[in-house]
């Protein structure tokens, strides 16, 4: 999974709906305190509700424990009438959503003459998608819960989820039945056995079943048969008739399903005394798990992967103690890729690839060029004790060196300036495999002109891995992206250099106005050049970079 596209509506300072278009490379730009953060802030929540159901939280985990003061906080305006629509587009990637199969066709075949309604496969067929949360303030029961909860599968939206103000009455309010994906592929032969040939039959009444599906969820709910309402097309982006009841379903946090595990609703057949009955029961719950759970499951599994690194970050002293399972919200001050730099790289693979791709990054000339390389051993290995000597205790403790290459003089990360302390987690986590989205809040601070144009390669060497979210002011990082444009366009681009494209960047502009902020998507070419203008002159020095 990765996310293409963040949508805000009513949260902080973005009022009506704004787009940010999320590209391997993104960087938000926009004058101090319009709402750059608010972006990260935006999954860090939705993160928190997944997770936890904290809809109305004091802190936010993946930033740290930053305290942010509840819904309150968050809503624009702080006018809790408001309703927060945070809407989240992505790509499935390479892993389809293939689980919550219930196996049935495989059950079927061990027993004869049984039918039930043939669905395609909805999880392995997911390429693009989209959820959004409407998360709404219960002045009666004071507290922030989800109101609706929206899908959408390859471009199609797929349904709502509603829950009541005091969460007790959660129901599958919309589902839209002529999705590609929920229509059974023998549709056309069950038309053809209900109606008539297709050549022969009147066209079919709003009201009346147009697929299998549909009549096997009405079959299977206890609620009273569906009436033809109109979904919210507003909201939901589409124009279609629901033929099914509303279905119960057990959730959290207002509108949330039970993650990690099939749909729990009131639907029948959960028992073998109808053996039909009991198939369609499977098949529909393989199906509405697939539609409305495994979205979010992906979803969670990539927030937890994500990082987020702040603008003030640590330096460790002689006296530090690294965390041997440094956690997420460790990476906001950076201590996190310390603590991975301080594991022991004989004991794993992963942990010894990164020290030497994070040390080759400071090294090596056609890189960051710092003149340091990076070293792990313990006061053990430094007094050549060996490690076959038992328990060494102190001595077995792990120390991280900076190598003056110059000078082979071993320096602590207290004795190095300022900038090389700062580059080094946004070096560490482009170069860890078990991280999603990076996002960075000011990277630029504290470092030289040059380790900034140089940070813009990091991110383009690791853009296949990763993608890199970058609130920033620096003209520099952007300027060397453009270059790498150009250079890939005129074939000119420095050996072992990945190639990028212009879709490979977004350049968001947050501007702040009456109305909220409004963002706007700074287009570039083929050649690097910027095909909008920028607000207020930006970037007038770029054709010396780009020359």
């Amino acid at each position: 999974m990765r996310i293409t596209r963040i949508s805000l509506t009513n949260f902080r300072s973005f009022k009506d709906t704004q787009p940010i278009e999320i590209a391997p490379v993104t960087l938000l730009f926009g004058p101090n305190s319009v709402g750059k953060s608010s972006v990260l802030m935006a999954l860090a929540y939705v993160q928190q509700i997944l997770k936890k159901g904290h809809c109305n939280p004091q802190k936010l985990d993946a930033l740290g424990d930053k305290t942010i003061g509840g819904f309150r906080a968050l809503v624009h305006g702080q006018d809790l009438k408001k309703t927060i629509r945070v809407r989240l587009d992505y790509e499935a990637g390479k892993t389809p959503f293939v689980y919550y199969g219930a196996n049935v066709d495989e059950m079927a075949n061990h027993i004869q003459n049984v039918s039930y309604v043939l669905m395609n496969d909805f999880g392995g067929s997911i390429e693009s998608g989209a959820i959004e949360f409407e998360i709404a303030w219960s002045e009666r029961f004071k507290q922030a819960y989800v109101k609706n909860y929206r899908v959408w599968a390859n471009d199609v939206y797929v349904g709502c989820l509603n829950s009541s103000e005091d969460q007790k009455n959660t129901l599958i309010r919309e589902l839209n039945t002529q999705h590609p994906l929920l229509v059974p592929h023998n549709n056309d032969d069950w038309l053809a056995s209900q109606y008539g040939e297709a050549d022969e039959r009147e066209p079919l009444e709003s009201d009346e079943y147009h697929t299998e599906f549909e009549q096997v969820l009405n079959q299977l709910n206890p609620n009273p048969a569906s009436t033809a309402a109109v979904s919210d097309r507003e909201l939901s982006g589409a124009d279609f008739v629901n033929r099914i009841a509303p279905i119960a379903l057990a959730c959290r946090s207002g509108a949330v399903p039970l993650l990690g595990v099939p749909v729990v609703t009131n639907l029948v057949g959960q028992d073998f005394d109808e053996l039909e009955e009991h198939f369609n029961f499977l098949v529909v719950r393989e199906v509405l798990s697939q539609a409305f759970v495994l979205p979010l499951d992906k979803l969670l599994e990539y927030l937890d992967k994500s990082v987020q690194i702040g603008p003030l970050r640590v330096v460790p002293d002689n006296d530090y103690v690294p965390n041997p399972h440094p956690e997420q919200k460790e990476w906001v001050d950076g201590s996190a890729a310390w603590d991975l730099l301080h594991k022991d790289p004989n004991s794993d693979e992963s942990i010894r690839k990164l020290i030497r791709n994070t040390s080759e990054w400071f090294a090596s000339s056609d890189k960051l060029d710092a003149g340091y390389e990076i070293i792990n051993k313990s006061i053990a290995e430094s007094l050549d004790a060996g490690s076959d000597q038992g328990d060494l205790g102190l001595f077995s403790k792990r120390h991280v060196f900076f190598k003056e290459l110059r000078s082979n003089i071993l320096l602590s990360a207290n004795q190095l300036g300022t900038g090389i302390s700062q580059v080094l987690p946004i070096v560490v986590a482009a170069n860890h495999d078990d991280i999603a989205l990076i996002s960075v809040e000011q990277p630029e601070l504290h470092i030289h002109p040059r380790f900034q144009v140089e940070l813009a390669d990091v991110f383009l060497r690791a853009k296949q891995k990763h993608s890199f979210l970058i609130e920033t002011h620096s003209e520099h990082i952007i300027l060397r992206l453009l270059k790498r444009i150009r250079q890939t366009t005129d074939k000119e681009l420095p050996e072992n250099y990945q190639p990028i494209e212009e879709d490979d960047v977004s350049i968001v502009y947050l501007e702040p106005t009456e109305n909220g902020v409004v963002t706007k998507r700074i287009r570039v070419d083929e050649d690097g050049e910027f095909v909008d203008r920028w607000p207020q002159g930006f970037f007038v020095e770029r054709r010396e970079e780009l020359l």
